[in-house]
């Protein structure tokens, strides 16, 4: 009968267990004495009074606990064999059983009450849950063999399951103790007993689960761990009263209505992975990661412990868990989340293990090819680790594979990618064998040629095949891939290769992913010159059916720049392009052709930018060095900037944006178009324009557009009008940016840095994780890094956090802000003069956190309200004030204080007694100093220019105190003389009138 639940009672009133602390191994004490039990064999020795002895000797070491559960059943089962009969005679009473279970209950106290980590009670508890394990499986085996004799199934319970029975309500009363030691052994015990407990009724199973669910709870973690363990345990159980009742409900409609016991608690299944995703300690986590079944509902959340904090469950996860789980049962998506994660793991024990369970996983699947089979080879990153991580952790996988000439004529994708990633892995390695299975430059030659024969009849079908074609485009890239890095010793081989790339490149057709390849290729063994005007040929020939126009005059970026805009332009630009025909007069009107037609050609066009664009990429030199690549730019990337068509102004705006990268001049020239575009574009395009202005003020600097009006203060006005973007990608790239410009102490701008601040702290980017991610990185790393950038950050400091903290009180959810305290806390720590890099040419600024300091009891004058001054007065005592600070400075400010709790005294106990701890840690550190300055020093500080001012500011805040109280002094006496002054209702008018005259 399959087991069920379980409820709590009362504390247990244990015996305290007395360790000897005078031994090396300390011992739990045995009970001195029996519990009043009548001996069951009068006349002989009680065997009763052996238990204790056993107890005692299990403690020592494990190794004597099979005599010694031996010992204990023997006298169980003579104790068991002991009745009487009942008054009426028609039963029998179970003295014997009940006698020894009184008894060993009586034993078991004792470990239940000494702590964690005590070896000798752990032993104890061992034998106890070994003896009734023991106890229940001679009952099994007895009663499975009486069945066999009678040919009868006997339901009875044996005495085995009555003494479980009695121990197990016995113990969940300790998991309701008040003693964590006691809640803990007792849950130790029974995680310990639940694989031994055997068939149990359907009450005791509903009690003892909703015991473990309640300790799961526990706020001690050591109790939740060993209630986890416990649990795990009954997930099959669980499973299988799951399955009965909804089997039941399936063939009884009545009893569905009926809300059965099995639905009123949750799954074991479902704690298990709360407990996995929430529970706050390790090692609990831990517990539910080794004993969670996987399954397809519990799998998620076993691979999301791959990104545990703590590293030796992200480890335990791969080595231990993962590993157990066939890669078949996981998605394509899964795989590579998790073999990602591992292999990028910053720790190196978790990347071995994650390595290792590759291994694996190719092993079972049958070898290293069908292994890459299940993985996404397009994005091959993820891919090629996990090819490195194979070969690392078995070599023996890839190096019964024959790389011959047989193996490239019959490629797949994952063949050819495994030939590129291990030869390249052996390049890196500097591998002798390379040389043996690398193909010289002429066979290699022909095996691209074959596979892009291949490639072309499936291009030009008129039946699309999309898989057949992406397949064969991943193997000639794979190839091209091999032949960038390849010996180009060969000249046959080599020209015939650079002849095949020539021919992939003009065709007009070809694959976007293989022009960058094919260029790399055509780069090895040739100048830079010949290298451009071979690319600048091919585009010529590719252009020949083009649909940009070519103009016998050089363009202007300053008429693309007015031609960009958009529709509202349309018209502008049809009618300047009909003027400039009509002025030439040799211009023609190309007859309206199909969509077909111009489809083809935007697709040439974007062939021609396509290239174009690689061959920037790969080009050092300046424009001017290089005039076919400056005739290129007007003949074709200007048109294209000008371009209506989307994908087209794309391509010829990075396009530009490269040029401008290799040269000055038109970089001025261009500067002006690609900002504008930056804010007035949409989607990719705004986010590839502010890359390119980035990279430009890099470069060249914030100074560089002086000369045509767009100085350092334009730059700035930009920059921060960047920061007000609402799209997160183009916010994102915005604060990216700038966070270069200012790390590189281009900028330097207050201001920039304040919006910074706030867009780290703000709500609105609490979704935005690549902007946080990146400004979580660059406010430590500036701060720390000079202390002129600590400088800046301490100006800011109060600005900042005063808008921050009415932000906050502005919200209504206060759930996805940090409090106003914990941001004051972060600035204090980034202002922190002892974190910041010690650097022998730049001396620390020890005084940035003395000055805020200084401001912030400033503040505390001004600021009216309760919250603002008790943040204020918690941040004080967190400050550093070094020692070096100079006694005018100090005595300034416990002038300051000192003025502040007469005049301006707080509110709120908080804040008065973080006021006194800042006040008491300055008099601790400079209280002797100021004593021992002698009337002369004294008296040239009060005569100090600082002194002055902080008087002088002393005393206006009084005067401006004074003044509102006077106000508010004679408001009363206006309000008690208009009292006074207004005739009483009912009075007679003769009184009135005396009474004004006597005034």
């Amino acid at each position: 009968m399959p087991p069920r639940r379980a409820a709590a009672a009362v504390a247990v009133a244990a015996p305290r267990a007395s360790v000897d602390g005078d031994e090396d191994e300390a011992d739990v004490d045995a009970p001195a004495a029996l519990p009043p039990v009548a001996n069951l064999f009068p006349g002989k020795a009680n065997p009763l009074e052996q238990i204790g002895p056993v107890f005692g000797a299990s403690q020592h070491s494990v190794a004597t606990h099979r005599k010694n559960i031996n010992t204990l059943h023997a006298i169980f089962l003579k104790c068991a064999a002991v009745t009487t009969p009942s008054q009426d005679g028609k039963s029998v009473r179970l003295t014997g059983e009940k006698a020894f279970g009184e008894t060993f209950k009586y034993n078991v106290l004792y470990p239940l009450q000494v702590k964690k980590g005590v070896e000798q009670a752990d032993r104890v508890i061992k034998l106890i849950a070994g003896f009734v394990g023991f106890a229940v499986d001679h009952d099994a085996k007895k009663k499975e063999a009486e069945a066999t004799e009678n040919d009868e199934d006997e339901d009875d319970d044996g005495p085995a399951s009555r003494l479980v029975a009695q121990l197990l309500a016995f113990l969940l009363k300790g998991f309701q103790a008040k003693s964590k030691i006691a809640r803990f052994r007792s849950v130790q015990l029974v995680a310990l007993m639940v694989n031994s407990l055997g068939e149990i009724d359907d009450d005791s199973y509903q009690r003892l689960k909703e015991a473990l669910l309640d300790r799961v709870h526990d706020k001690e973690a050591t109790v939740r761990m060993q209630a986890v363990v416990a649990l795990a345990k009954l997930q099959g159980a669980d499973a299988d009263s799951g399955d009965s009742s909804s089997s039941d409900s399936d063939s009884d409609g009545e009893s569905s209505s009926t809300p059965s016991s099995t639905d009123d608690s949750p799954k074991v299944s479902h704690v298990l992975v709360d407990v996995l995703t929430h529970d706050p300690a390790a090692e609990v986590r831990r517990a539910a990661l080794f004993n969670l079944i996987p399954s397809p509902s519990t799998l998620p959340a076993l691979l999301l412990r791959t990104l545990d904090v703590d590293p030796i469950n992200r480890r335990a996860a791969f080595a231990n868990v993962l590993s157990d789980v066939p890669i078949a049962s996981l998605d394509r998506a899964q795989r590579e989340e998790v073999i990602g994660r591992g292999l990028r793991d910053r720790e190196e024990g978790v990347r071995k293990a994650a390595g290792k369970l590759v291994a694996k996983w190719a092993d079972e699947v049958g070898g290293i090819v069908k292994f890459l089979e299940l993985l996404d080879l397009s994005e091959g990153t993820i891919a090629e680790k996990a090819l490195l991580a194979i070969f690392d952790a078995k070599p023996e996988l890839v190096e019964t594979i024959d790389f011959g000439d047989e193996y490239y004529n019959s490629l797949t994708p994952s063949t050819a990618f495994l030939a590129r990633v291990y030869l390249q892995h052996l390049r890196d390695a500097n591998d002798a064998r390379l040389g043996d299975l690398e193909p010289v430059m002429t066979a290699l030659a022909y095996f691209i040629d074959n596979e892009w024969t291949k490639l072309v009849v499936l291009v030009e079908a008129e039946e699309k095949d999309d898989e057949a074609e992406r397949s064969a485009e991943f193997v000639v890239a794979e190839l091209v891939g091999i032949a960038v890095n390849a010996d180009y010793g060969d000249e046959i081989g080599r020209r015939k290769m650079f002849d095949l790339m020539r021919k992939m490149l003009g065709f007009s057709l070809l694959p976007p992913t293989l022009i960058p390849k094919c260029l790399d290729v055509l780069s090895k063994g040739t100048s830079e010159r010949d290298f451009l005007r071979i690319v600048v040929e091919i585009v010529q020939v590719l252009r020949a059916d083009s649909a940009l126009i070519t103009s016998e005059s050089e363009g202007d970026l300053s008429d693309a720049e007015t031609q960009v805009g958009g529709d509202d332009d349309d018209g502008a630009s049809e009618a300047g392009g009909r003027r400039r025909n009509k002025g030439k007069g040799k211009a023609k009107v190309p007859a309206p052709r199909g969509e077909g037609h111009v489809e083809r050609r935007k697709d040439l066009d974007l062939r021609c930018l396509g290239v174009i664009r690689a061959l920037l990429e790969r080009v050092m030199g300046t424009l001017q060095d290089n005039s076919m690549v400056h005739g290129l730019v007007f003949e074709l990337i200007v048109p294209a900037v000008k371009s209506k068509d989307h994908e087209i102004r794309a391509e010829g705006l990075i396009s530009l944006g490269l040029c401008c990268l290799i040269d000055r001049t038109m970089a001025l020239d261009s500067f002006p178009l690609i900002a504008r575009q930056s804010q007035d574009a949409e989607g990719p395009m705004q986010v590839k324009a502010l890359q390119i202005v980035f990279d430009m003020l890099i470069l060249y600097g914030i100074n560089f557009g002086a000369e045509r009006n767009f100085g350092p203060e334009v730059v700035l006005g930009f920059l921060v009008n960047s920061l007000n973007q609402e799209e997160p990608e183009v916010l994102a790239t915005a604060i990216v940016g700038i966070s270069k410009l200012m790390l590189s102490g281009m900028i330097t701008d207050e201001e920039v840095l304040k919006h910074l601040v706030l867009a780290y702290f703000a709500t609105e980017t609490a979704d935005n994780h690549e902007l946080r991610q990146c400004l979580s990185y660059f406010l430590p790393v500036y701060c720390y890094s000079n202390p002129e950038n600590q400088r800046r950050v301490g100006n800011i400091f109060l600005r900042s956090l005063t808008l921050l903290k009415s932000v906050h009180d502005e919200l209504e959810d206060k759930a996805g802000m940090v409090t106003p305290l914990q941001i004051g806390l972060q600035l204090v720590d980034w202002t922190d003069p002892q974190k910041a890099i010690q650097s022998d040419n730049i001396p620390p600024d020890e005084s940035i956190q003395f000055d805020i300091a200084c401001e912030m009891t400033r503040l505390l004058y001004v600021e009216e309200q309760k919250d603002e001054r008790k943040l204020l007065c918690q941040l004080l005592p967190k400050l550093y004030i070094p020692e070096e600070i100079d006694d005018l400075k100090i005595k300034c400010l416990l002038v300051l204080i000192s003025s502040l709790k007469l005049n301006r005294p707080l509110a709120d106990s908080v804040s008065r007694n973080a006021l006194l701890r800042f006040e008491t840690g300055l008099l601790k550190t400079f209280g002797e100093r100021m004593e021992a300055l002698t009337e002369d020093e004294l008296a040239a500080l009060n005569s100090a220019e600082e002194m002055k001012t902080t008087l002088s500011f002393i005393k206006s805040e009084e005067g401006e105190a004074s003044d509102e109280e006077e106000e508010e002094e004679e408001g009363d006496e206006d309000e008690e003389s208009e009292e006074e002054a207004a005739p009483i209702e009912g009075a007679p008018a003769g009184e009135e009138e005396e009474e004004e005259d006597d005034s």
